[in-house]
């Protein structure tokens, strides 16, 4: 908006003096003009009409300017708007009382046009100046959050006159921490901006639903934290209306961030919450879309969820959770289990995959599906993910001792993990120091993980297998669904994830998916584990496609040491009987 546009405000009793301002500023270009003779309205018409600034008459009947301007003042909304006093007085007193009243200028009657034009047009840049430092996030340029709660208040109260709904949509960067802090502030800063533009132009793609009428509807993008922006939706119709625009987000952000050679994935979630059903304050309305969003993150990267009433419980609980957690690594509370991959021809154990546990000070055992979520949310994971990395090549070793050194261990890795600093420096250490054989541990990285920075993925890649260790790629066809990083990234195993197992062997779509992975793993030199597996019939279609280790519920659950060694020599000895039938 232009100066020129800007609403200035007159309150005068005297309208011959009203009229001639208005032509005055008119002349200078300002059409945008509101006089009001009546003094006793004036607080509420300035509330109601927010003008840019306000000119004040201080002598006049019923209510002077004095009240007004001390009432106007009293009020926070309206406690920094720019006010000029007119006055015909000279002397110091009536100046002093009104500059400790809180005025902003003085013009004398009678006024001069050309001082008149100055003192506005001066006033009003620095408004300007001052509004975009209040309301304006300056790396984005994007409205920030104070500007966001005030629109949305706004919104919420046409809302409630015309008895619609409105919907704000928080927006979290997932991958945003652990990248700003890998990369520096930055490539952090230069993702935000980048973030920004997409946010833009995913508005303007859900603008052209052609269906839907948008000449009363509202949307506009804010920055309401460090990695978070809202999207304020109002006259919304349905659900599938906001499901729409947030879906154009998503798509937003499907192609990487080229940022200073770097090729970046970033993942966002969403999280919606609609008035008046989900909050009675904007405040109340963007923390909850706002955690709508985390909770989305929880479940899947680039998901989408609606807020209900019942995720106050849930947060509390999570909060609880966090603090449990920290209490945890602090008095060793963690144990390690460990689930056999068994060899598909001779079911000898030729690998176990390491899995972390947690039994809680309420003597009950809480899922890492549930407790990983919080520790990754928090920042936790890393410290327990080296935990656990640490323990795991300390068993591997103490296996090697005993002689049970026919099979390798597997090691999931964390984002955290991986993107931190040190992090090859880290294994090095532990390999060292437990000095357990390096080719039989296997680090097990998600696709997702792998994908997110291809150029430092296959830099920290070949840095760990210059340390003889073997990588694998967990969850692979679940994710981006790119092949050609598989023949660029020093891969030694590929794990065909539960998802596709799961309908083996009677879904075609599966059936064609974990051929395509086998057939190219193979050809690619890769081992191939398949997981998940719970029953003879999936396990006999996975060994005819051509898969070399099975790991599922049907072979074993996930074991403690003690039955894992038990389970290793009931399994070596059968193997040596099927080898030595032939």
């Amino acid at each position: 908006m232009s100066l020129n546009d800007s609403l200035i405000m007159m309150v005068d009793d005297e309208p011959i003096m009203i009229d001639l301002i208005q032509f005055f500023l008119e002349d200078a270009g300002y059409q945008n003009f509101l006089g009001q003779s009546d003094s006793v309205c004036a607080v509420e018409l300035v509330q109601t009409r927010k003008p840019d600034i306000l000119l004040l008459d201080l002598v006049m009947p019923d209510v002077n300017g004095f009240e007004v301007l001390e009432s106007l003042r009293s009020i926070e909304s309206t406690q920094h708007l720019p006010i000029v006093v007119l006055t015909s007085s000279s002397d110091a007193e009536t100046k002093l009382k009104a500059l400790e009243l809180g005025a902003t200028d003085f013009l004398a009657k009678p006024v001069d046009p050309s001082e008149l034009v100055l003192r506005v047009r001066n006033i009003l840049t620095v408004k300007a100046y001052q509004d975009r430092l209040t309301y304006t996030d300056t790396l984005t340029e994007l409205p920030n959050r104070k500007f966001c709660i005030e629109r949305l208040s706004e919104a919420m109260l046409s809302a409630q006159e015309k008895q619609t709904e409105l919907a704000v949509i928080g927006i979290k960067l997932t991958s945003f921490k652990t990248l700003n802090d890998s990369y520096g502030p930055s490539v952090g800063d230069a993702i935000l901006k980048e973030a920004a533009a997409r946010l833009l132009n995913g508005i303007r793609v859900s603008d052209l639903r052609d269906h839907q009428d948008t000449s009363e509807s509202m949307k506009i993008i804010f920055k309401t934290s460090g990695d978070e922006f809202s999207v304020l939706l109002s006259d919304t119709q349905s659900d599938d209306d906001v499901s729409f625009v947030a879906e154009q987000l998503i798509k937003a952000f499907v192609a990487p961030f080229e940022l200073e050679q770097h090729s970046l994935y970033i993942s966002i979630s969403l999280g919606i919450a609609v008035y008046p059903g989900d909050g009675d304050s904007a405040e109340v309305i963007i923390k909850n879309a706002s955690y709508a969003a985390n909770s989305s993150a929880d479940d899947v990267p680039g998901g989408l969820q609606f807020y209900s009433q019942e995720a106050n419980q849930h947060l509390q609980d999570r909060m609880q959770m966090q603090q449990d957690l920290k209490k945890a690594i602090e008095n060793d509370d963690f144990y390690l289990v460990y689930q056999p991959q068994v060899d598909v021809v001779t079911g000898r154990v030729r690998g176990a995959e390491t899995l972390l546990r947690w039994t809680h000070p309420s003597q009950r055992d809480i899922s890492p599906g549930i407790f990983v979520p919080v520790a990754e949310q928090c920042g936790l994971m890393e410290e327990i993910g080296s935990w656990v990395f640490k323990h795991a090549c300390r068993q591997a070793a103490s296996w090697q001792k005993q002689g049970m050194d026919d099979f390798s261990v597997s090691v999931n890795v964390s984002s955290q993990q991986f993107q931190a600093p040190g992090f090859v420096e880290f294994v090095t250490a532990c390999l060292e120091e437990t000095q357990v054989i390096p080719e039989t541990i296997v680090v097990e990285l998600t696709e997702s993980l792998a994908m997110t920075d291809l150029s430092k993925t296959d830099h920290v890649l070949r840095q760990l297998k210059a340390l003889k260790v073997k990588i694998s790629v967990d969850d692979f066809g679940t994710g981006y669904s790119s092949l050609s990083y598989l023949k660029s990234f020093p891969l030694d195993e590929l794990k065909v994830d539960k998802a596709f197992v799961d309908g083996l062997p009677d879904n075609k779509g599966d059936q064609a998916i974990t051929s395509a992975i086998i057939t190219m793993a193979k050809k690619l030199n890769f081992l191939v584990v398949a997981e998940g597996i719970e029953n003879q019939r999936q396990a006999d279609y996975l060994g005819a496609a051509g898969c070399d280790l099975f790991q599922g519920f049907h072979f074993s659950r996930p074991l403690k040491v003690d039955d894992f060694n038990a389970y290793h020599k009931l399994h070596s000895q059968v193997a040596e009987v099927y080898l030595a039938e032939g």
